[in-house]
């Protein structure tokens, strides 16, 4: 848990051992560690810091045997709240693989990609807005996939740092995006306190002087949002302050039609799944239909994002679909698109 106001805690594990003479071998381990980064416990029992604790883990698997050995997750000023929750030292070995995610966020190695979105009218392509999509970098500058950050993140408690830290570069690189939209994502459960978890991204809006109402706040779930009254909360922060915001990927996951009548977006992003095919499927031109006329009925925009063909896209462009975007008309690019010439026929 944290916000944009917010200091990150240092924490640590408690680590117990389930062998005595495991216990005395640790002698030559700690000697060399500085009292503070390491305590006793009890005789079978110590707490150490998180960077501590990952290097320990090295030692465990060459010089004892790791399934006696058994950790928690815990504060220094409480070691002992969730002892309960103690598992081998094995089950932290994917937190360990993931350090990476902690590097990267502390180095900002995150760069963006703008992709356009657009209206077509009497068969011409307008550009309305761009999608900041984020991306990782490598030490080298290869690019790391945005599912692959965040799934690092998750195993690491991270996401809402990952979150944070995107939106801010995504700020940062759309004050070259003059009068159009600017969608940019967030997720809403890595926010709990929306006047103090957005108060960088807003003071860093304000100090580049980007026009709140150019900027669509993108609603992206990748977990179910449990309090609904809580993401109205966020949305409605937001709506205060001259923003918008839209719903992604809706008809699937957790983005329900039902969820459209319940907070009231201003743009609805159809998924992938639904638009892609669109022209040859029936049951996805149902989920479409639908997703419009609930859409419209709200005076929203409705977007289909991932058109992909011709066919799909006069199928969308036939049914009242207002915004469309995908690789039909560009894919993400370092710098964003300035035109689209006539490719709609």
């Amino acid at each position: 848990m944290g916000c944009d106001a917010c200091l990150p805690i240092r924490t640590g594990y408690t680590v117990s051992f389930q062998k005595s003479s495991d216990v005395k071998k640790l002698e030559k381990y700690f000697k060399d560690i500085s009292q503070n980064q390491w305590k006793t416990l009890g005789e079978d029992m110590f707490w150490m810091r998180e960077d501590i604790f990952w290097s320990f883990m090295d030692y465990v698997h060459q010089h004892l045997d790791p399934r006696h050995v058994w950790a928690v997750e815990a504060k220094q000023r409480s070691p002992f709240e969730n002892l309960r929750g103690m598992e081998p030292i094995t089950v932290f070995q994917k937190m360990k693989d993931a350090l990476w995610i902690d590097e990267l966020i502390e180095d900002k190695r995150i760069c963006s990609y703008y992709q356009p979105i657009v209206s077509i009218d009497h068969e011409r392509v307008h550009i309305v807005g761009h999608e900041i999509l984020s991306r990782g970098l490598e030490e080298d500058g290869s690019i790391i996939p945005p599912f692959k950050m965040f799934e690092a993140a998750q195993i690491r408690n991270k996401t809402f740092a990952l979150d944070r830290a995107c939106r801010l570069e995504a700020v940062k690189n759309a004050s070259i995006i003059d009068r159009q939209l600017i969608f940019i994502n967030f997720i809403p459960t890595a926010i709990y306190n929306p006047e103090h978890c957005l108060a960088s991204t807003f003071a860093l809006i304000q100090e580049l002087n980007i026009k709140p109402e150019q900027i669509v706040f993108e609603v992206i779930e990748t977990e179910d949002v449990q309090d609904i009254e809580h993401l109205k909360n966020i949305l409605n922060y937001y709506r205060s302050h001259g923003f918008k915001y839209a719903l992604d990927d809706v008809g699937v996951g957790y983005n329900t039609l039902k969820r459209l009548l319940e907070v009231e977006p201003d743009v609805v992003k159809l998924a992938f799944e639904f638009t892609n095919g669109v022209s040859k499927n029936e049951k996805q031109k149902k989920v479409a239909q639908e997703m419009l006329a609930i859409t419209h009925k709200m005076g929203a925009k409705a977007l289909a994002e991932g058109v992909e063909t011709e066919e799909d896209l006069k199928c969308l462009i036939e049914m009242g679909y207002d915004l469309f975007q995908g690789y039909y008309f560009a894919k993400p690019h370092p710098t964003p698109v300035k035109e689209i010439h006539s490719i709609y026929v």
